[in-house]
């Protein structure tokens, strides 16, 4: 509008807008400030949900605006390209629709076309409910509980809607999955404690505050879902402080935390067959193994060692009651070079030496077993040998020291 600027208008239909605040326009991502609110042609400080309203945005160009966008706050919202929902077919129709139907896509001001996948059935009849995923050709903006209608494109027809329950599934579902089925069930007409839990189950481990901005739960109803969980055990805090909706504490789900606590403990147990003369598998190839995140990855091993079940060897991992043991082999080999380092503890047997005399594994486990101690690439003691070096050198330069100063007190 002249003299002011890019203007957008639309209904405010979640969250409080104000003027100067910092907004979003998705999906296409462009910032700017709010320099002034109207509802209904009057001014306003800030609009609230349900009103119709003006929003006098700066920074924005309105080439790149299109119908259908949404005015968010920063990092609140994400697109999508794919939703579950409940859909109603109208009575009314032409046709029953079937699985792989395009359909045109309406929601807020929106309007995408759409590949329509029936879960659970083959088609629906005139009348009849279901669950449907849509992959969408453009991405939107929507939320869990948002209405929605579907027409057809051609002939035109207006063929039904519903709401959205889930507006980022984590893929394309296998269409007779009794089990995402019944996720759609708890999302669409579970308790607030259920669609928290739907929310984590679809976030795997993350904070408790994106799992609640995923459930859409208001923050006293989110709280009391959460307290509740947490009591029957449903979700397991990974780490420590203030367990409430709106903490950054990192949490997950009982049965996704129950598969990853075996999968890592399956893998340490391997790692130990597989290399009995080492005292762990090293942090970073677990965590390549487990394909975590560091926050959660450290999180988790830091559970598990809390409770017992793994140990924490300062850069690898191991199993509570794994101890490196030689065969009667080995240990003759080990019994022969430590031989070698009681008859010339000061000027012991090279770390190539060793090795050859053991084998570079049994060398490392010596190492590892703090039997051997390496200064140098090249040069290894005997731990206790060692330890008397440091400890003679130390007795020296300090009798130098009182020597010295006996001098100095002198003079």
């Amino acid at each position: 509008m002249s003299g002011f600027g890019t203007v957008v208008t639309g209904t405010l239909s979640d969250g409080h807008l104000s003027i100067g605040d910092e907004v979003e326009i998705l999906p296409s991502g462009q910032t700017g400030r709010i320099r002034g609110l109207q509802t209904h042609k009057k001014k306003e400080e800030s609009a609230v949900p349900g009103s119709r309203t003006a929003v006098n945005i700066s920074g924005v160009n309105t080439d790149l605006i299109q119908r259908g966008e949404v005015v968010v706050h920063p990092h609140q919202y994400t697109a999508t390209r794919r939703v579950d929902a409940r859909f109603r077919l109208l009575k009314e129709v032409s046709k029953p629709i079937k699985h792989n139907d395009e359909v045109k896509f309406f929601t807020g001001a929106s309007e995408t076309v759409a590949t329509l996948r029936l879960l659970g059935t083959e088609e629906l009849q005139e009348g009849e409910e279901g669950w449907i995923q849509l992959e969408l050709r453009d991405p939107i903006v929507a939320v869990r509980g948002d209405r929605y209608i579907l027409r057809r494109p051609s002939p035109s027809e207006t063929i039904g809607g519903g709401m959205i329950v889930d507006h980022q599934p984590k893929g394309r579902h296998k269409r007779f999955d009794e089990t995402v089925l019944k996720s759609l069930e708890s999302l669409a007409q579970g308790s607030p404690a259920d669609v928290l839990f739907e929310a984590a189950l679809a976030l795997n481990a993350a904070s408790l505050k994106e799992m609640t901005a995923r459930s859409r739960l208001e923050l006293n109803p989110a709280n009391e879902a959460l307290n509740e969980l947490i009591a029957d055990g449903r979700l397991v805090a990974l780490e420590e402080g203030e367990l409430s909706a709106s903490s950054n504490i990192l949490a997950i789900t009982l049965p996704y935390w129950n598969s990853l606590r075996e999968k890592t403990i399956q893998i340490v147990d391997t790692y130990h067959k597989q290399y009995p003369l080492r005292r762990g598998i090293p942090r970073e190839e677990l965590k390549s193994k487990l394909k975590l995140t560091p926050r959660v990855f450290n999180a988790a091993i830091g559970l598990l060692v809390s409770h017992a079940q793994l140990v924490d060897l300062r850069g690898s991992v191991a199993q509570t009651v794994h101890e490196i043991k030689f065969n009667g082999q080995d240990q003759a080999r080990v019994n022969g070079l430590m031989r070698k380092f009681a008859e010339n503890p000061f000027s012991p047997p090279s770390v190539k030496e060793c090795q050859a005399e053991v084998g570079e594994e049994i060398f490392n486990a010596l190492l590892e077993m703090n039997e051997l101690f390496a200064v140098s690439p090249d040069v290894v003691f005997k731990k206790q040998d060692y330890e008397l070096i440091v400890r003679k050198i130390r007795e020296e330069l300090e009798a130098k020291e009182r020597s010295l100063l006996q001098r100095s007190a002198t003079y």
